[in-house]
């Protein structure tokens, strides 16, 4: 079966020529706008590649293949642009929307070899995902099943720890988190090796010999050599051995920043399953983490105290003080006086004039400083 092509170009002269010369190796589907282009996509089976030209009515070349990479994410994205639009179209390459672009006019040489190079593009993405489907995915459940068997303790502790990765990943809309996954359930795989009764005690924060303190501690670097070694879970193996690593900003930035996200978010979630299992709220877990939050990412941090909360997902919970707030943040509990006497209500937009209320208010030495206010995911974005 040919691959199946989709070209969209508001001239139906060029489309007509496209069928015509590349027909017989392709299978050929044309649109003369962007809207129809992407009903086609909803109603079809899936395309290879899709060409677009740049400059067309009502929807241009950049924001129909911008919408294609949702509707149509495995397909292979080409743009066609005159001269005049040259620079148009490198902007949407180096933003990473578009595979190639070509000009027009474009000989038929030219737009065959492209269109071959993004075919093989296409069956490589689609030969790892198959990876990543098969051979990884039974490596990874092996592995699962093994602990699962001889552990069970810690296998126990892995659903847990995935369980609040999973929602930490989700409330910072990390959208490729399945390294994340795989680092929480094979993050105790290196346990299958310590006794039981010693990961009862360390989960459940109970004393240990310092014999048993180092015997615990190994299973990172004894997970990390169980894994390293299966194909793309390099990553995975190296976050695993780093998971303890505190992200202490105080004492060197650099190191701090350079620690992975994976390992960043396990050292949260496995250091709040562990007040848990040792009989704290999770009121009590988090005053505590937050009390220490020099040892946290704090983005991380705040994450997991928002999910908690039930915080709507496009905000982040964080205790800022005065000189930290912002224009757009909303106050997520009310703020007193030093008699307890509610001055501003939970749920207030923060606008300039309610900032310099605020300022105000805090020269007089009425209000106590830090306050929690919801911060929306896109202005933390905006300041990393």
């Amino acid at each position: 079966m040919n691959p199946r092509i989709l070209f969209v170009d508001d001239d139906a002269n060029i489309l007509a020529g496209y069928k015509r010369t590349l027909r017989q190796n392709y299978d050929v589907t044309t649109a003369e706008s962007g809207k129809e282009g992407l009903e086609i996509i909803k109603d079809s089976d899936e395309f290879t590649v899709i060409v677009s030209d740049y400059k067309m009515p009502g929807m241009d070349g950049v924001k129909f293949l911008t919408l294609v990479r949702q509707a149509a994410p495995d397909a292979i994205r080409i743009m066609l642009t005159g001269f005049a639009d040259i620079q148009a179209a490198i902007n949407a390459v180096n933003e990473g929307n578009i595979f190639r672009f070509l000009t027009k006019p474009c000989p038929t040489d030219t737009i065959t070899n492209v269109l071959n190079d993004a075919i093989t593009q296409y069956n490589l993405v689609i030969a790892e995902r198959e990876l990543l489907n098969n051979t990884l995915k039974g490596s990874i459940k092996l592995l699962i099943d093994i602990l699962s068997a001889v552990n069970p303790i810690a296998f126990s502790k892995a659903l847990r720890l995935n369980n609040l990765v999973t929602k930490i990943a989700n409330r910072l809309k990390i959208t490729e988190f399945w390294e994340i996954e795989i680092a929480a359930l094979l993050s105790q795989i290196g346990c299958v090796t310590i006794p039981s009764s010693i990961l009862e005690r360390k989960y459940s924060d109970k004393p240990l010999t310092i014999e048993e303190v180092e015997l615990y501690n190994s299973h990172t670097t004894k997970g990390k050599l169980f894994i390293k070694n299966i194909p793309r879970l390099e990553n995975v193996a190296n976050a695993i051995a780093l998971q303890y690593e505190c992200y202490n900003l105080e004492e060197d930035t650099v190191k701090a920043k350079q620690l992975p996200l994976i390992s960043r978010i396990l050292k949260v979630a496995n250091d709040y399953d562990m007040y848990i299992e040792s009989g704290k709220s999770s009121a009590q877990a988090l005053f505590q983490m937050h009390k220490d939050n020099r040892w946290y990412d704090p983005q991380i941090l705040d994450a997991l105290d928002s999910e908690l909360a039930g915080i709507e997902k496009d905000y982040i919970l964080k205790t800022l003080y005065l000189n930290d707030i912002e224009v757009g943040m909303v106050l997520a509990e009310s703020i007193y006086d030093k008699n307890k006497i509610p001055l501003i209500t939970k749920g207030n937009l923060i606008t300039d004039v309610l900032i310099y209320k605020l300022v105000n208010l805090a020269k007089l030495k009425i209000i106590i400083e830090p306050f929690k206010v919801l911060v929306p995911l896109g202005k933390i974005k905006k300041q990393q």
